[in-house]
């Protein structure tokens, strides 16, 4: 079958997902702190579902590193304009001529943040989130992209690009196409041989 859309994981396909661990100005132990706080319970979870905001993680960061809350928030602000996109992944979205969305695992700053600074709502026809859809599911996350897709999408033309392999086996349990996402080259390569030549928009190599 023809693919008719592809759906883009965000951390560590499309960018860097280390933005958040950016030097904080007077705490070195920033970086450690930020995965020991949302390694140590399910204040992660409860972030990427929705149910904390990123108010309430800067408090907790707070109260850890004995800096004010609104410091850490702005810090974190901060950190969600300064995301490393990977630019020849980028530059492979651009030459695919069929609806993209990216379906990501992210709390509220991410929508709040990232995605204005770098327009992602312009340079992708959706943007699913888990924060706001309430769930960690990728596989669910994928179902609510082609809903909000143009046309009738089939779930096995429709193709997850994801660099987590239990997201790429949840999707593909679903009757979903998936890619594990290891490296530019080698994805290319598989779009290459998959897509018609009327899904580029040109066929130079990349």
């Amino acid at each position: 079958m023809t693919l008719q859309a592809v759906l883009w994981d965000f951390g560590d396909t499309l960018a860097d997902e280390r933005w958040m661990l950016a030097p904080l100005a007077g705490s070195p132990r920033w970086p450690e702190v930020y995965r020991q706080v949302l390694d140590g319970g399910d204040l992660a979870d409860r972030w990427n579902v929705g149910s904390a905001s990123a108010a309430d993680v800067a408090e907790e960061f707070g109260r850890t590193l004995g800096v004010p809350a609104q410091h850490i928030l702005a810090h974190m602000r901060t950190c969600c304009r300064n995301v490393s996109l990977y630019p020849d992944v980028m530059a492979l979205t651009a030459r695919l001529r069929f609806p993209q969305a990216i379906v990501t695992i992210n709390p509220d700053i991410f929508s709040e943040t990232v995605v204005p600074a770098y327009d992602l709502s312009t340079r992708f026809a959706a943007v699913v989130t888990s924060w706001e859809e309430r769930t960690l599911s990728k596989a669910d996350l994928c179902d609510i992209a082609m809903s909000r897709l143009p046309g009738a999408l089939d779930r096995d033309a429709c193709l997850l690009i994801d660099n987590r392999m239990e997201n790429v086996a949840e999707w593909r349990a679903r009757g979903g196409a998936a890619w594990h996402f290891l490296d530019c080259r080698g994805l290319a390569a598989h779009l290459s041989a998959t897509l018609t030549r009327e899904q580029w928009a040109d066929r130079r190599a990349i």
